[in-house]
């Protein structure tokens, strides 16, 4: 006699197999998402150095960030579209509604209230070096970086690792709670932990935002409005 098979054992035996592979696949989207951390530091370490050939076509710095960003942003679209065979919309990039832009700019109008406040109860004597160094760029370059920030950092902290998080451990607390780190982190490098108490209001907003709202490009136009202001000093800086 053949053995009796069981149609429900096969299903529920592939699921941990399954679910495997979706934390595979997703952590590997979110290495390829986060790769301007650590990329550099690898072509480095095998002696394949990537500032001279950056700074030749004047990435110098703080502007390599555009070609990290944007490469980095390439991968995880190849990734979603040829590993994944997911679209846009896995990303939250669809059409924003008028309420999600407007809200953007209330986040916007809030943040900036804030940094005012803060600059009122403890002024800031001197702009930190990341601000300095930023502000005495080019002015288009200074315009690319917020430009590149603003869309490919929302793919990168929002869009990609929130979404496949939230998905695999079924709590968006738990997919803000590992991702947040990583994006605070480096910018407290950059900016010195200053930034907290004046500019990271624009970072609570951007998520605050993107958890109600859903639309990673209402998020694009929020931090896009939130870098904007260091063309003051920028502008400044050229025609002083």
């Amino acid at each position: 006699m053949e053995p009796e098979s069981n149609p429900v054992a096969a299903p529920q035996s592939q699921r941990p197999r399954t679910r495997a592979r979706a934390w595979v696949t997703a952590l590997v989207g979110i290495g390829l998402a986060w790769s301007p951390m650590w990329l550099p530091e690898v072509l480095r370490a095998v002696g394949a150095d990537p500032r001279p050939p950056l700074a030749a076509i004047g990435l110098a710095g703080p502007a390599a960030s555009i070609f990290w960003n944007w490469l980095a942003t390439a991968l995880v679209l190849a990734w979603v579209f040829g590993v994944e065979r997911r679209g846009l919309s896995s990303l939250r990039i669809v059409r924003p509604t008028g309420k999600d832009l407007e809200w953007a700019l209330i986040f916007f109008g809030g943040a900036m209230a804030w940094s005012w406040l803060a600059q009122l109860i403890r002024p800031q004597n001197a702009p930190d070096t990341g601000s300095a160094t930023i502000a005495a760029l080019p002015i288009l370059v200074v315009v690319a970086m917020i430009l590149s920030a603003a869309i490919c950092e929302e793919v990168q902290f929002r869009g990609y690792p929130l979404e496949r998080l939230t998905e695999l451990t079924r709590r968006r607390w738990v997919a803000v709670a590992t991702t947040l780190p990583f994006f605070v982190v480096p910018h407290l490098f950059t900016f010195g932990p200053e930034w907290l108490l004046y500019h990271a209001s624009g970072t609570v907003a951007i998520y605050v935002l993107y958890l109600w709202r859903r639309s990673l490009v209402a998020c694009m136009v929020l931090h896009a409005a939130v870098n904007a202001p260091i063309l003051i000093p920028t502008v400044a800086a050229h025609i002083g």
